[in-house]
């Protein structure tokens, strides 16, 4: 696909910290490090942008994460580029970019990139989905799971339930696609 050199070289340059988000460089407060044991138990607090690693011991929250984020569940109130691993859920309020592992993994908003759980979920995806119920509301990609389910996809499905809403043919068991 198109943007899976673009999301090699975002995935590695927000992990090691060299690209920072243009809020990171106006005046909202960010930090390098961020520990978090249950949110608001956490250093520092949720308002502040994670521009380097995020490590969430139960629960942690911040505004926009680029870089390495580790935890139990981590959640992200903006933005998310970069690698996220969680034993639960990753969850993104805004738009990501980046590789994302856990079973759950949601965004609300655009994703580029990958989701590999049990259940992944973006509104609106450039992205490759591994799991057993994949969703999104539009996908230009491809989904691998038990139960594959989008509006509108410019892509391909295989799964044993296949479904694209907007298709003319909306339900194949094994493969589906639309281009």
């Amino acid at each position: 696909m198109r943007f899976s050199s673009l999301f090699l070289v975002v995935v590695a340059l927000c992990g090691a910290g060299l690209v920072t988000p243009a809020e990171a460089q106006s005046d909202r407060s960010w930090t390098p490090f961020m520990l978090s044991l249950v949110t608001p138990v956490q250093v520092p607090p949720r308002d502040f942008d994670v521009v380097g690693l995020r490590v969430s011991l139960l629960y942690g929250e911040c505004h926009d994460f680029d870089g390495l984020d580790l935890g139990v569940v981590g959640r992200a109130t903006g933005h998310a580029n970069g690698l996220q691993g969680a034993l639960i859920a990753n969850v993104v309020d805004g738009d990501g970019i980046g590789l994302q592992v856990a079973p759950v993994n949601a965004v609300k908003g655009e994703y580029v990139g990958l989701e590999i759980g049990v259940a992944n979920y973006a509104e609106k995806a450039q992205a490759f989905q591994i799991g057993v119920f994949n969703g999104a509301h539009h996908i230009e990609g491809f989904q691998l799971g038990l139960i594959n389910v989008t509006q509108t996809m410019i892509g391909a499905q295989l799964g044993l339930i296949n479904v694209i809403r907007d298709n003319d043919v909306p339900f194949m068991p094994i493969f589906n696609c639309y281009f």
